[in-house]
């Protein structure tokens, strides 16, 4: 399911999949932040769905979407879904796919008739804070305490496409 020069695809992880990360690399602050590939594909929780970022059929990225007592914790509403884990292998860095891979993960949302994106960023991670900022997500005000962690809740309107 190959599209034009540089476009990626989003694809649900189903249990007992292979999903090959050799050449998945993360900087180690980046895996502070977003958490390792493998951890975010293989976890086990209730209203959790992973994902892998796809491009010629390699994996470049990884998230997770999540629904419930997540959402309330951040003050989001039903009809909101959270993007925990994202992260896009480090020698794919660069080239747009983040933005990309949220283009997908919208009209992914948008289809399941979710109509806010929310996530959370460590206080810690400017570059992180300011990637999700400049893609249209906003600055809920909002600090969450995750054991010794302290996260801003952003959030977007999922644009209907």
């Amino acid at each position: 399911m190959a599209r034009g020069d540089g476009m990626i695809r989003i694809m649900k992880v189903s249990p007992g999949m292979e999903i090959p990360l050799e050449r998945y690399t993360l900087s180690l602050s980046q895996m502070r932040f977003s958490g390792h590939p493998k951890y975010i594909i293989n976890r086990k929780k209730a209203d959790y769905q992973p994902f892998v970022i796809l491009k010629d059929n390699e994996v470049i990225g990884v998230f997770a979407l999540e629904t419930g007592s997540i959402l309330k914790t951040m003050g989001a509403g039903s009809d909101a879904i959270y993007l925990r884990g994202l992260s896009i292998s480090s020698s794919h860095q660069g080239k747009g796919y983040f933005r990309q891979a949220l283009k997908a993960i919208e009209k992914y949302c948008a289809s399941l008739n979710k109509l806010e994106l929310y996530l959370m960023v460590n206080v810690k991670n400017d570059n992180g804070y300011y990637a999700f900022i400049k893609t249209g997500f906003i600055d809920r005000k909002r600090i969450v305490r995750q054991g010794l962690l302290n996260l801003k809740v952003l959030s977007k309107t999922i644009q209907n496409h």
